[in-house]
């Protein structure tokens, strides 16, 4: 009973990581920035249809994430947690659907093991917890492949149909806010892992014919749709953002990254339990899984499709391997971490202990980052860290007293226990509570800086952003922006439609914007631009009471005199 209370009181502590992770935190700019300001814009304009950024036509996503999030900005308001909350339904049905398989096809007491490490890894929270597309991509994708293997997992029957039908109708939705891979990497999994099972002329009946069909009418209304309201769309996102993004041959080539990044990336997101990848591989090959454990191969394959198509592709995101987390995930949980381990000696037992040993040794590395920002000993790398912040060393330090009167000799409850305290720290460490400047992993977040300028400004108050790109402003702001010198993302919308004219290519531009300027004229500049660019413009300006942060300093500048 007591190892019930414990493990509850961990799977608690877990949950509150993410919902610390969800709701009491600022933007990551530009990725959260951009998934909140154009369905602000949505909301603002009310026009669902159109999807701009800064008032610039934006077609690098298909709709349905910014569908997804307008409605809590028009319930609640453009609020940072308001907009995370569709991400809270979402994680919860992709956790249900993963629950409900894995205790299918593992048993309750070895599925409910390998579910918690999949679900307690820092991938897999990070990735339900981020408002990117590909946050929702995992849910859709995940029940999609879940559906799938439902489907072919037994003979024929009137059960498979409606699972098909399932299948069909998330990949619809994943096609709709990722695109085409969604549906694609399904495929492919489907067809190799029946391939693997001698089983491929199931593909072939006439039921898969009426799925794909449902697809078909479920996405081609849709899409006719969205390119009414965004001309161009359907050709710029198939040629530009398929095609062209993964040989390479865009104009402008984002995140180009080697073939190998996300076998570097895989075994970040899977901490703490990546160190049982070596007892899982071991355990697979010693008792032979793959021979007799169908399940397992459709996880393998599931995992290697993702892997290997995205390895493949010139551009790589750390997040565009989310999709993969859900099978590793159960891979490890089931045969390196819910296996039990051998009584005595032996290779099975010394991987257990090199798996566990990586628990108390994340723990370290947490310690170690406090106080190497609080004492600022790196002070150009790791950023100053609030002394408040020690609160949040609380759980990770409950979990070093628990070890140490275990001696570091863990059962799986107690592994839980530990990762429990490891992952509320974090979250705690990523939140407000660690102060304004600690940026280790949100480098990009200014948010507080935004907030403080919002309730600054005047209505007939404009900003202008000098050479960064910063999505989060306007929604925090509730106002556009003016870029200067700085056009990213936006070039797209700025080249069709070059009549709105709303950014600003030099020094005349800009001097013109502030002699027509009715009210202050806010400059918001990065450290170094303001070193290196800011003095040849020779742009009288004056400083503010505003905080600043070291991606962020916001000035005001001054007209100049009347020709």
């Amino acid at each position: 009973m007591a190892n019930n209370r414990l493990l509850l009181f961990a799977l608690s502590a877990i949950a509150a990581a993410w919902m610390i992770i969800l709701f009491y935190r600022g933007f990551n700019d530009p990725d959260e920035g951009r998934y909140s300001e154009i369905p602000r814009e949505m909301v603002s304009r009310g026009n669902w249809m159109e999807m701009r950024m800064l008032g610039f036509r934006y077609y690098e996503k298909p709709p349905l994430a910014y569908w997804i999030v307008a409605p809590a900005i028009k319930i609640f308001g453009p609020h940072d947690w308001a907009v995370r909350i569709p991400l809270l339904f979402s994680g919860v049905l992709g956790l249900i659907a993963l629950w409900a398989l894995a205790v299918r096809k593992m048993g309750l007491e070895r599925g409910a093991m390998a579910f918690m490490v999949m679900a307690s890894s820092i991938g897999f929270i990070a990735g339900n917890g981020l408002l990117l597309t590909d946050s929702f991509l995992l849910t859709f994708f995940t029940i999609t492949c879940v559906s799938v293997y439902r489907a072919f997992d037994g003979p024929p029957s009137r059960e498979r149909h409606l699972w098909l039908l399932a299948a069909a109708l998330a990949g619809a939705l994943g096609f709709f806010t990722k695109g085409a891979v969604a549906v694609v990497l399904p495929a492919a999994i489907a067809f190799l892992w029946l391939l693997w099972e001698k089983r491929l002329k199931e593909l072939f009946r006439p039921v898969v014919f009426v799925a794909s069909l449902l697809f078909i009418l479920l996405t081609a209304p849709v899409l006719w749709a969205v390119e009414q309201d965004n001309p161009g769309f359907f050709r710029h996102f198939i040629l530009e953002e398929h095609i062209a993004r993964f040989t390479g041959t865009r104009a402008t080539q984002l995140h180009p990254e080697p073939f190998w990044f996300f076998l570097m990336v895989l075994p970040l997101l899977l901490l703490p339990w990546t160190l049982f990848l070596l007892r899982a591989a071991r355990t697979i090959r010693e008792k032979k899984i793959f021979r007799h454990d169908s399940f397992s191969r459709f996880l393998i394959v599931w995992a290697a499709v993702v892997v290997v198509f995205f390895s493949a592709g010139t551009g790589k995101l750390m997040s565009y391997i989310l999709p993969a987390l859900p099978s590793l995930g159960l891979l490890v949980g089931r045969w390196g971490v819910g296996e039990p381990p051998e009584a005595r000696g032996g290779w099975d037992r010394r991987l257990w202990n090199i798996g566990a040993a990586g628990l108390p040794a994340l723990l370290l590395v947490i310690f170690a980052l406090w106080i190497t920002a609080y004492f600022r000993l790196i002070p150009e790398k790791v950023y100053a860290i609030s002394g408040a912040s020690v609160i949040a060393l609380i759980p990770a330090c409950a979990a070093v007293i628990y070890a140490a009167r275990r001696k570091f000799s863990f059962d799986f409850n107690g592994l839980m226990a530990l990762n429990s305290g490891i992952l509320l720290s974090c979250a705690m460490l990523l939140s407000p509570l660690a102060g304004k400047d600690f940026n280790v992993l949100l480098h990009i977040n200014s948010s507080h800086v935004y907030k403080n300028l919002a309730r600054e400004l005047k209505p007939e108050d404009r900003l202008v952003v000098f050479w960064s790109y910063r999505p989060a402003l306007p929604f925090y702001t509730g106002r556009m922006y003016v870029p200067f010198q700085e056009r990213n993302e936006l070039e797209f919308g700025m080249n069709i439609e070059p009549e709105r004219r709303a950014w600003l290519d030099d020094v005349d531009d800009l001097e013109e914007l502030l002699r027509d300027a009715r009210g202050r004229v806010f400059a918001l500049v990065e450290p170094q631009d303001l070193r290196e660019k800011f003095p040849a413009l020779n742009i009288s300006f004056k400083e503010t009471t505003l905080p600043q942060d070291p991606d962020t300093i916001i000035y005001e500048l001054v007209k100049p005199p009347a020709k």
